[in-house]
């Protein structure tokens, strides 16, 4: 692609929610844009951008019996899921992740059609969910005795 080359600003950006949080996302809105959709995760604080472009890759999927339902596992499975999963090649669409906030901005205003009217961000600001900023100082020792006291360093 040439410097020369317009592109950008076919997105829209609106407000919507993202699991339990509330978030951004990119619309395109005509067939030029190169991509499915932006989403900004609030938790990873990552921008992940999905684009038309399709690759071949493994996913595990649900194993159907022949009604169509999910099977049940009859042992517990390291991941956590209780139903039977096969592993299966799929055409998928090409994820990128965008990690720094520079960057995030820069894609957001060069994609996003109303990026002068809306307030992006806000959402970028946000701290996630479960992060602080406190740091405390443990002033006694972690280890106890059969007591229950704190062990203390012989000097």
């Amino acid at each position: 692609m040439s410097k020369e080359t317009e592109y950008g600003a076919n997105m829209l950006i609106y407000t919507t929610f993202w699991g339990n949080d509330k978030t951004f996302k990119l619309l395109p809105i005509n067939k030029e844009c190169p991509y499915t959709e932006v989403i900004y995760d609030t938790q990873t604080e990552l921008l992940v951008v999905i684009s038309k472009n399709k690759k071949q890759n493994y996913e595990m999927l649900p194993k159907l019996d022949d009604d169509g339902n999910m099977i049940q596992s009859k042992k517990p499975k390291t991941n956590g899921k209780p139903m039977k999963e096969e592993r299966r090649l799929m055409e998928v669409p090409q994820e990128h992740y965008i990690i720094e906030r520079a960057e995030q901005e820069s894609f957001i205003d060069k994609w996003g059609l109303n990026s002068d009217d809306f307030d992006f961000k806000k959402y970028l600001d946000a701290k996630p969910a479960g992060s602080s900023e406190i740091i405390t100082e443990q002033k006694e020792s972690a280890l106890v005795g059969t007591d229950g006291k704190a062990l203390t360093v012989a000097k």
